[in-house]
């Protein structure tokens, strides 16, 4: 009896057919080799990765574009398909438990969507998401480029940034013993869509700050000099950068302020902004206004209009009685503090010729409150201050719980 044939894990998996020798009529066997075990394996971990980010992205995207009241359903038919065909099969494979955390949330999730909303009454969705690039995952080709043209991006800006600032193998050495055991990556980019009508913008957020953690290269030196000197149009950026290190000289250098980039993926003759984002250390409303008027510099009717109307709902934000008199000074404590976090961050967004930057904050609520009711009952409170339908109570909660 012959004797089974030995199967190797790298072995070739063959067809094998039989078909009549045409000259004596015998069978005899045919090979046509189809593809390695290891690829088949990969093939099915890759399907199984796209099943799983499907279940746990596709609902909540359709979800809150429906929501929103926004889109029409050819709209949404776009975006869902845009996510189905690029986002979900370049987000990587489903992840082990024990090793699943993303650095792009405080959950761990790779995959976040927010609302925009705004007094003119409309709303749009977006999302932010890590894809898994070359050396990852078993990931050989770059899915960013066919993303970039799909959306119409302008990479220009992005492949200068991804050229300074994309973690080496060296900074991934020493940057996982930073992270919790469970981190899945150290990214390289997390990729933006602003999603209006049925169209894509597209940005890109980079992070300086590693340069910093892994050889103590100041993240604010080398971003302001990186922009100073992008092509094109980069020298254009000086008066509002000027305006910004003037500024920081009245704070402190060490460590660095700059955590991430942001550059929008248009073409930066139409426009494209950038947006430098710092983690201050602290979280009162006298650091609030020093930040967003740049030390008192910044004093136009703009500018403190927006902290009137911050200042309005900033006690509703922190999670403080609405008739307290809070003292400017007074820093309020947050739920986690590891890693260093106070609740606060503010971004400085650049255009290209502009003399002045726009200042924007964001209030993590989820380092105020306990849980998500009571963000979703103290947002409603704010909404409802600045007359949107979504003040009415119970109109938010029900777009989060169908979500």
């Amino acid at each position: 009896m012959a004797s089974a044939p030995e199967v190797h894990k790298n072995a070739p998996v063959s067809q094998v057919a039989l078909a009549p020798d045409q000259a004596n009529g015998e069978a005899k066997c045919q090979e046509t080799p189809v593809t390695s075990i290891t690829e088949v394996s990969n093939l099915n971990a890759k399907a199984d990765g796209v099943a799983f980010w499907t279940r746990h992205t596709k609902p909540v995207l359709a979800s809150l574009l429906k929501a929103v009241g926004s889109y029409t359903p050819e709209q949404q038919a776009s975006h869902i398909q845009f996510l189905e065909e690029y986002i979900i099969p370049s987000m990587g494979r489903a992840p082990e438990r024990s090793r699943a955390r993303s650095l792009l949330t405080p959950n761990g999730s790779p995959f976040e969507i927010s609302i925009n909303h705004s007094d003119n009454g409309q709303s749009s969705v977006r999302f932010c998401y890590e894809s898994v690039l070359p050396g990852s995952d078993g990931v050989t080709e770059n899915p960013i480029p066919a993303i970039a043209e799909k959306v119409g991006a302008d990479l220009r800006w992005f492949n200068q940034f991804a050229a300074e600032f994309f973690p080496s193998e060296h900074d991934d050495a020493v940057l996982i013993e930073m992270m919790p055991n469970d981190t899945i990556r150290i990214p390289k980019v997390f990729l933006a869509f602003d999603l209006e009508e049925d169209k894509r913008t597209m940005k890109a957020y980079f992070y300086p700050v590693i340069k910093y953690m892994t050889s103590k290269s100041n993240s604010d030196r080398a971003s302001f000099d990186l922009i100073r000197r992008l092509d094109p149009l980069g020298p254009s950026f000086g008066p509002a950068l000027d305006l910004i290190e003037d500024y920081q000289k009245l704070l402190y250098q060490d460590p660095p302020m700059t955590v991430v980039v942001g550059v929008e993926c248009v073409s930066p003759e139409a426009g494209a902004r950038i947006k430098i984002y710092i983690k201050p250390p602290s979280n009162s409303w006298a650091a609030v206004q020093q930040h967003v008027t740049l030390g008192g510099k910044l004093t136009d009717e703009t500018t403190l209009e927006g902290l009137a109307i911050l200042r309005d709902m900033w006690n509703l934000m922190i999670n403080e009685p609405e008739d307290r008199e809070i003292d400017e000074h007074f820093e309020k404590e947050v739920l986690e503090t590891k890693p260093a976090r106070n609740g606060t961050c503010f971004s400085w967004e650049l255009k290209p010729g502009k003399a002045t930057p726009d200042v924007k904050i964001y209030v993590s609520m989820r380092q105020f409150f306990k849980n998500d009711k009571a963000i979703v009952e103290a947002t409603e409170k704010v909404f409802r201050k600045r007359g949107w339908a979504w003040g009415v109570e119970g109109a938010y909660k029900k777009v989060i719980s169908d979500a």
